[in-house]
């Protein structure tokens, strides 16, 4: 079985511009994911997944230079990007994640293909990680059966047609006590990138490949750098319950 960590990544970001370029370590954020994610054992190939627009030429770039896939393809409707970037590089599953959470849980990924060879699961979620650590398990026939029956071209958020729908099934991971946290790992305001900027220092050099333990111990320490970004999740969670509420199925 082929198993594809797939990125998706764009440089549109109005909250922090280029956010995906910044740098941590001396590094792009885009380039620290893929570092940690080269780190996993169960990833048969790593691929960026952005759009056509000239805009996101960059991460084409970055692909490049770092000797991974780049697929582009549609700006707006992610399912068919996603899509189409596992086809085509033939995978057989794929894990995803945006490019917004450069320290997701690359060390799960081994527990989310088991429990998709247990389950036969269309969609595999690990949502009770903190935000920023968690990653989906996706297989490629559920979103050609999505692509199907949607009628809406924007899909950024796509939650709906797994849940909603009826017709896909749907399995969430059961998370150890200790890694239940509501710490925020993702990158959508400045504060969130004083926030990396911390710990990454604090974490050191090799950061890209701290295990979710020990990322998670580290923030169970440094409770001052847990608050740099903690108000961000309020605005972020209105964000996204405006999108998601403009997402209508059939």
């Amino acid at each position: 079985m082929k198993v594809g960590f797939i990125i998706t990544a764009r440089l549109k970001s109005t909250r922090l511009r280029k956010k995906l370029l910044l740098t941590l370590q001396g590094a792009t954020v885009i380039e620290q994911m893929v570092r940690r994610f080269q780190e996993s054992q169960a990833v048969d190939e790593i691929i960026i997944a952005t759009s056509s627009n000239r805009e996101d030429d960059k991460l084409k770039d970055i692909a490049e230079e770092l000797g991974i896939t780049c697929f582009r393809g549609s700006e707006d409707d992610v399912i068919k990007r996603l899509h189409d970037t596992s086809e085509n590089s033939k995978l057989d599953y794929i894990i995803n994640i945006t490019a917004d959470c450069p320290l997701a849980a690359y060390d799960y990924i081994p527990t989310v293909i088991e429990k998709y060879h247990e389950t036969d699961a269309d969609l595999i979620t690990s949502f009770e990680l903190p935000h920023g650590l968690f990653i989906y398990g996706i297989k490629p026939s559920a979103l050609a059966k999505i692509i199907e029956i949607k009628d809406q071209q924007d899909t950024e958020v796509w939650g709906k047609y797994f849940t909603e729908t009826g017709i896909f099934k749907v399995v969430t991971l059961e998370i150890p006590e200790k890694h239940r946290r509501k710490y925020r790992l993702t990158l959508d305001y400045p504060e969130d990138y004083d926030f990396f900027k911390q710990v990454y220092a604090g974490l050191g050099k090799e950061t890209y490949k701290a295990s979710t333990d020990e990322i998670i111990t580290f923030l169970d320490q440094h409770p001052e750098i847990v608050a740099i970004n903690k108000e961000c999740e309020e605005r972020y969670r209105k964000r996204w319950e405006q999108q998601n509420k403009k997402m209508k199925l059939k």
